[in-house]
């Protein structure tokens, strides 16, 4: 390398490193400078006009799709151009703003009552309306069901000029609560001038119900205890002119409501009352009674429907003019008498006549406080009670009243009864037996119905007086029997072995005072006895399965008192064939009767075993050889 270069990087690198450097400051570095030369310009001329088009830049062509697109942008200007125009520019266009409808009437009715109304139609477009309709619906009844409603006859108005005023006249009558609200929907079909296109307005009117129709009222107990008997009173009141339909009132009652009567008799059910007789001066009230079973703190509603019922079914209101609604809550009772029959708490029970029918009643105060002057009293009533089967202990039976008293002198503890005390009282009775009897009795039954009540101090020296009232059913079952016979008919009698002779069985029923239903018969036959058939001429239903060697009786239905008003019972055929086995036997033609069925009254089954039927019945019963 060159010394001269040398020198040179040596100084670059202390400039660059070394900052106490001062050699390089007094080398000068030369000083670029621009230099003008001479070129002449007449080159220009002596190029070829035929290279020059080649060097020039070709222009591209454009490609359908940038065409069409192109084309579509335009359209759409063009379109948007012609749009604006219409809308802004053009005086024929029509606008459902530019179209005005009024309701001009009261906004106030009485349910019921015609409301006249005026319906004032405005075309402020500068075109015609064509094949204009007026279509006014609303609500049918009391609630606002978009579906039930009235719709007026279809109003075809024709043509509306520009700026012409159409009015109408309708009569509507709406139906609501008092202070509900309802909306009259007004809809104008039309189509605008040379159109086919429909377009509709719509327009609500809203109507305050100042005074419902029907006015419908529930007066019961906010809370009661279980299975007490309560009173429910639904009242009807007409406020306006009476409904030209068939107005009924429908009360609907809990799963848990127990019903038992109404004052006046319900139309259908226990449910539908007609309300023909309704007039503003003479309003409708229903008296319903029953019990409503449950827990403590169960809530029970009860609804009342005053309206309209249909042509064709007249078990529910179709309209509603009128609603209430009234809940029940079951609370725990603050003097506690629960009855026990025969060691069990429901509220109906079945016996049989003539058994005894043992009682507890258990009481308690459920109070935070004390009571006093405790009284408990059972009633005791029914078509089969019998006065002189009661038994009671520690009570008074009062034999005039039936009815046996327990208060503070008889038991002590009833003088004062302290918070959560309880205490426990018995008597028992006999219901009268139908064994025998020629007695008509029909539903028998004793009631059972047990009041306790007490005082509960308050402030200064007065009382406040606490009842409760508890009942229970014991229903009586009916005597439902079977008696059976047998009759020689031909062979040998008395019975000789290997030899055969034929008898007729016959089955007698006996029933008291209930209906039995589901009741059937059945015996086995053994193996020495063959089944021949039905007797000649009958007429029930008798079976006879091979297999198992049972006769069965299909009863069915028993009417009560069968035996004493009437007469049922059923014949059959067996033939005997006793072995030498058997000789000096009695042997039997049937083994035992077994009788069941369902007694109407107490839905309770019914089961008796008759003893079997053996050849002696017939005569000398006994196989010789």
């Amino acid at each position: 390398m060159p010394q001269e270069s040398r020198n040179k990087i040596e100084d670059i690198k202390r400039s660059l490193y070394d900052p106490n450097d001062k050699e390089m400051m007094h080398l000068r570095e030369g000083v670029l400078s621009s230099v003008k030369y001479d070129v002449p310009l007449d080159w220009k001329d002596n190029i070829p006009k035929q290279s020059n088009m080649k060097n020039k830049p070709r222009k591209q062509s454009i490609s359908p799709f940038k065409k069409f697109f192109i084309i579509s942008v335009i359209f759409f200007i063009g379109a948007l151009g012609f749009a604006m125009y219409k809308f802004f520019g053009n005086d024929i266009s029509v606008s459902g703003d530019n179209i005005d409808i009024q309701v001009i009437g009261n906004s106030f009715t009485k349910g019921g009552e015609s409301l006249p109304l005026q319906i004032e139609i405005s075309n402020n477009n500068k075109s015609n309306l064509e094949f204009v309709n007026l279509i006014v619906e609303y609500p049918k009844g009391s609630e606002d069901n978009t579906t039930d409603v009235v719709r007026l006859p279809k109003d075809s108005i024709g043509t509306i000029k520009a700026g012409e005023r159409v009015i109408r006249n309708i009569d509507v009558k709406l139906f609501g609560v008092e202070k509900s609200t309802r909306n009259i929907k007004i809809t104008l079909e039309y189509h605008p001038q040379g159109s086919n296109a429909i377009f509709t307005k719509d327009e609500y009117y809203p109507v305050t119900i100042s005074l419902a129709p029907l006015s419908v009222s529930i007066d019961a107990p906010a809370s009661t205890i279980s299975n007490q008997l309560v009173s429910i009173k639904v009242k009807v009141t007409l406020n306006t002119t009476a409904s030209e339909g068939n107005p009924i009132l429908q009360v609907t009652y809990p799963n848990n409501f127990v019903f038992e009567s109404a004052s006046p008799v319900p139309l259908l059910g226990n449910s539908i009352w007609s309300l023909s007789s309704l007039s503003i001066t003479d309003p409708v009230t229903i008296d319903i009674k029953g019990r409503i079973l449950g827990q403590e703190g169960d809530e029970q509603v009860f609804h009342a429907y005053a309206g309209e019922t249909g042509d064709m079914d007249q078990s529910k209101v179709n309209v509603v003019y009128s609603s209430a609604l009234q809940k029940i809550e079951i609370t725990k009772p603050f003097l506690d008498a629960r009855i026990l029959v025969n060691s069990k708490d429901q509220a109906e029970y079945a016996v049989r006549g003539g058994d005894d029918v043992n009682v507890e009643i258990d009481w308690s105060n459920n109070l935070s406080t004390l009571i006093t002057d405790g009284q408990i009293i059972a009633n005791l009533s029914g078509n089969v009670f019998d006065k002189s089967t009661v038994k009671t202990n520690n009570g008074f039976y009062d034999s005039v009243n039936n009815q046996i008293i327990w208060d503070r002198n008889s038991v002590s503890t009833l003088s004062e009864i302290n918070p959560g005390e309880s205490g426990t009282l018995t008597f028992s009775f006999r219901p009268a037996s139908f064994a025998g009897s020629l007695n008509v009795i029909k539903d028998p039954q004793v009631v059972i119905n047990v009041s306790i009540k007490g005082r509960q101090p308050q402030l200064g020296s007065t009382f406040n007086e606490i009842n409760n009232f508890s009942e229970k059913i014991v229903k009586v079952l009916s005597d439902f029997q079977i008696a059976s016979s047998a009759s020689y008919l031909k062979g040998s009698n008395p019975p000789k072995a290997e030899t055969e002779t034929t008898y007729s069985i016959n089955w007698i029923l006996s029933n008291s005072s209930n209906g039995i239903k589901e009741a059937e018969a059945k015996a086995i036959i053994p193996l020495y006895v063959n089944f021949v058939g039905a007797a000649s001429g009958e007429t029930e239903n008798i079976t006879y399965n091979e297999v198992t060697r049972e006769v069965v009786w299909n009863i069915g239905q028993v009417l009560p008192y069968t035996g004493l008003s009437s007469n049922r019972e059923a014949s059959f055929v067996v033939s005997l064939k006793p072995s030498l086995s058997q000789v000096g036997s009695i042997p039997q033609l049937t083994k035992e009767i077994n009788l069941s069925g369902k007694d109407s009254f107490t839905d309770t089954l019914l089961k008796s075993i008759r003893s079997p039927i053996s050849a002696s019945a017939a005569g000398d019963g006994r196989v010789v050889k």
